[in-house]
């Protein structure tokens, strides 16, 4: 059975307006997802995901606070990334960009969260993984 993720972005200004939507398909996929409640606050709220680099096929993240991801070790993590409130972290295979996680040398084995903040931070994490 074939999963399609559809990321969405769109521009408006005085030159009118853009909208562009990516659907990335795999017919051998496994989605990673969840929806996290960080309290206020919280250091280091382990979430199990996985997955190698040549296998991430689009990843989007979305909090309603900042909170920082700490990838593969809460102490010595491979990359360390600030998803700022409101502002969705996005990467899709092909996009032209490089793969975010670069320190992980292309394996992500856990994530660590954590919210500094006043308020409870609401995490939506996605990912398409192909098998």
């Amino acid at each position: 059975m074939a999963i399609t993720h559809t990321i969405a972005q769109g521009w408006g200004g005085s030159a009118g307006s853009l909208s562009a939507s990516v659907g990335v398909t795999s017919t051998n996929a496994n989605e990673q997802n969840f929806s996290a409640t960080l309290a206020a606050p919280t250091t280091n709220q382990q979430r199990d995901v996985q997955w190698a680099q040549a296998k991430l096929l689009a990843v989007y993240i979305l909090s309603d606070q900042d909170v920082v991801l700490k990838v593969n070790s809460s102490s010595s993590p491979t990359d360390t990334i600030t998803i700022k409130a409101s502002y969705p972290f996005c990467w899709i295979k092909g996009c032209g960009l490089p793969y975010p996680f670069t320190g992980t040398a292309g394996t992500v084995t856990t994530t660590y969260w954590s919210n500094s903040g006043s308020a409870v931070a609401n995490v939506e994490f996605r990912s398409l993984i192909d098998q």
